[in-house]
């Protein structure tokens, strides 16, 4: 059995653990899946160690800023956000997402931005005295490294599909699921798109193919009207740059809508 207990003091690795899971149940429409990861967003919009761990990775992961003092100086605050915290408790917290589905776990390798969130880590978990001054000192400069040689994300236009595309049914499925979640909810859930950029952009260009697939499917039987849509759809689809952008959320959902509407349709 798997020893999960480097994994349990590393938030980091746990959150990439559930993007993970969320891309795969996108690109899979595993049900399963996608209620485990509902399942995990609820367990951090309602405790409030898990929040903040979540806010302060995401901060950490985010930041772009080249100047070091003020990157030195983000780094200490956002730690000393922890101070209110007693460290068995951020274990514990940390346990109830593991426990949600071990398996996940159990099967992942121990990697994901490995040092980053090592350190991150470190700093979190490492009491301030004489004997570790030395490895937090070391561990704040690797995070402070990070942050400075971070890059911003590039934005790009976001796909625009005509609605006669997305079937009413489509749309009301997709709104019907995240019905339940609170305004709390969506905004982490909508933050939480943020693993690493190849498995973001494998999802994304594995449904504009499959997209593509099923429109050349179509066009053979289609009227005029309708091929004329179609070529539209299809033409933005071949020219989308694919870079991944704050609106990957968005756009993946408007992509597996016109999936679903050209399967049924």
């Amino acid at each position: 059995m798997t020893d999960l207990t480097p994994i349990i003091k590393n938030f980091g690795h746990i959150k990439s653990v559930y993007n993970t899971l969320l891309a795969e149940s996108v690109m899979s429409d595993d049900k399963s899946k996608k209620e485990l990861f509902k399942s995990y967003v609820k367990c951090i919009a309602e405790n409030e160690i898990l929040k903040t761990q979540f806010l302060v990775y995401t901060n950490i992961e985010q930041k772009v800023e080249p100047d070091v003092p003020k990157a030195t100086m983000f780094v200490k605050e956002n730690i000393d956000l922890f101070s209110k915290f007693n460290k068995k408790d951020i274990l514990e917290a940390n346990t109830k997402l593991i426990n949600l589905e071990k398996k996940l776990f159990e099967a992942k390798l121990y990697d994901g931005k490995t040092e980053l969130y090592e350190n991150v880590s470190t700093l979190i978990f490492t009491n301030k005295t004489p004997e570790t001054v030395d490895t937090i000192v070391e561990a704040t400069s690797k995070v402070v490294d990070y942050i400075v040689n971070n890059k911003s994300k590039t934005l790009t236009e976001a796909i625009e599909l005509p609605n006669s595309m997305l079937s009413t049914m489509m749309i009301d499925k997709y709104n019907e699921k995240y019905a339940s979640l609170d305004e709390s909810e969506k905004k982490i859930l909508k933050t939480l798109i943020d693993s690493t950029d190849d498995e973001k952009k494998e999802v994304y260009s594995s449904t504009i193919r499959e997209c593509i697939t099923l429109i050349n499917e179509k066009l053979d039987t289609a009227d005029l009207n309708a091929k004329d849509k179609l070529l539209r759809v299809k033409d933005k689809l071949l020219n989308d740059k694919q870079e991944i952008n704050e609106d990957f959320i968005k756009n993946i959902s408007k992509l597996v809508e016109l999936r679903g509407s050209l399967k049924e349709n």
